[in-house]
């Protein structure tokens, strides 16, 4: 007979493994979105790593070589697009044969005509290695609460997430969604591990995390930013267990966290070449044409006009919206896509909403508020990793009302783990309130 303990550890392995199922079962029906042709595209530079043609890839401070592709290194992602060029390259495509980019000034059948839809078949594969990395933020979400709260709420969480059917439509597309939530979740549970015995050897692993977790998608920046002040604010509890430990060094606990620092640029870099030979001037580039980005998209999709409208957004994409399938309004003119749209939700793959719609949302927007109010009432004698959730989701979730410009979903996806996180610990406490006074009642 095995021991509890170990069957525990399998039911929560077989648990992860259904929900994974789920996540990987639905991607190649997600509906198509232009970005994941530009997303792909993109993936022609793992071609240009494999030759050692690092002039083709370094930043340009004249924008006289390759503009385009140059705008396109500085203001995504390098992970997704690497694992699209690996992929292409692993199934014999020739870099050119790989697709155009989406033009957005075009519909979707001039962009057909010029060769801008992807390959079925490498569509597809990257679509798995997205939804990949959708259930391994599935379990590194778990791994988080269950290590931080308990086992309950780690099993409704990691269900509400898994099963969102927001976070699945991003997550299974070939684009940097999936990248950008595993990368997050594992920088919350590097810093959790290390705040509950804090490690040299963790605060390296944290490190590496936050490196990834910003090449993924620079908005994770955020995420690490918050992630080490919350360390920074656990400092006298870092020192302690440092300066318990065998090996003494004057003045650890500054260096681990210039280590850790060290790593996260380092990791960081290392997987961006476009900013090897000038990383100050690729970082000043890379903020100024992400702002401008947004500009442009204000101006021709409209944004927010007042405090008001953000709140409004925000409170919309987080707890009350459906999926967007799409943010430009022409697209609801495609045929392709309404058909594609119809099959995905017919499915029975495309999420459940738990918690959605408006009485749905409501719910979950009062048993998350609910259950930051009692948490930060009993704020003394929470533990540093569960500070370390509030403080973070806290952060995240006013960083994304402020700096969010217009109604996008996807913009709104990092702020929407840590409302489902808060709504599993409501959901489990609220439970156990109803089992123990029905148990009381049976006596």
């Amino acid at each position: 007979m095995l021991h509890p303990k170990r069957l525990a550890f399998c039911i929560d392995g077989l648990w992860l493994a259904l929900l994974a199922a789920y996540v990987m079962a639905g991607a190649a029906l997600a509906p198509f979105h232009g970005d994941e042709s530009t997303q792909l595209y993109m993936g022609r530079d793992f071609y240009l790593l494999l030759d050692g043609d690092w002039q083709a890839l370094a930043y340009d401070s004249a924008w006289t070589r390759q503009p385009a592709e140059q705008h396109l290194r500085l203001i995504n992602g390098t992970v997704t697009k690497t694992i699209h060029g690996f992929l292409a390259w692993g199934m014999g495509m020739p870099r050119d044969a790989i697709n155009g980019q989406w033009d957005w000034e075009l519909d979707y059948a001039a962009n057909g005509a010029l060769g801008n839809l992807p390959d079925g078949r490498l569509l597809q594969r990257a679509r798995w290695a997205s939804a990949a990395q959708l259930a391994l933020a599935g379990v590194a979400l778990f791994a988080l609460l269950r290590m931080t709260i308990g086992r309950p709420e780690a099993i409704v969480a990691s269900a509400l997430f898994c099963l969102h059917p927001v976070i699945l439509l991003n997550g299974r597309r070939a684009m940097m969604e999936g990248s950008h939530l595993l990368g997050l979740m594992l920088v919350l549970l590097a810093a959790a591990w290390l705040l509950k015995a804090p490690s040299r050897r963790k605060f390296a692993l944290l490190g590496i995390a936050s490196g990834f977790a910003v090449a993924a998608k620079h908005p994770n920046a955020f995420v690490v930013a918050l992630v080490f002040l919350a360390c920074a604010f656990a400092w006298r509890t870092i020192k302690v267990a440092l300066d318990g430990m065998r090996e003494q060094i004057p003045g650890q606990t500054r260096a681990v966290f210039i280590m850790a620092w060290v790593l996260a640029l380092l990791s960081f870099y290392a997987l961006n070449p476009a900013w090897w030979q000038a990383p100050l001037g690729s970082a000043v580039a890379t903020l100024r044409v992400r702002v401008q980005l947004l500009n442009e998209q204000v101006a021709r999709y409209g944004g927010y006009d007042t405090a008001a409208e953000k709140v409004e957004g925000f409170l919309q994409q987080v707890f009350f919206a459906p999926s967007q399938y799409y943010e430009v309004a022409e697209w609801a003119d495609y045929d392709a896509i309404q058909a594609q749209i119809s099959a995905y939700e017919s499915s029975g793959l495309a999420g459940f909403a738990l918690l959605g719609g408006i009485p749905g949302g409501a719910i979950l927007l009062a048993l998350t508020l609910g259950v930051i109010v009692y948490l930060v009432l009993d704020w003394r004698y929470l533990k540093k990793p569960v500070r370390l959730l509030i403080f973070t989701g806290g952060g995240i979730a006013l960083i994304t009302l402020l700096v969010t410009p217009l109604p996008w979903q996807r913009y709104y996806l990092p702020a929407l783990p840590f409302a489902l996180m808060a709504a599993a610990i409501a959901i489990t406490r609220l439970a156990r309130l109803i089992w123990h006074r029905m148990g009381f009642m049976t006596y």
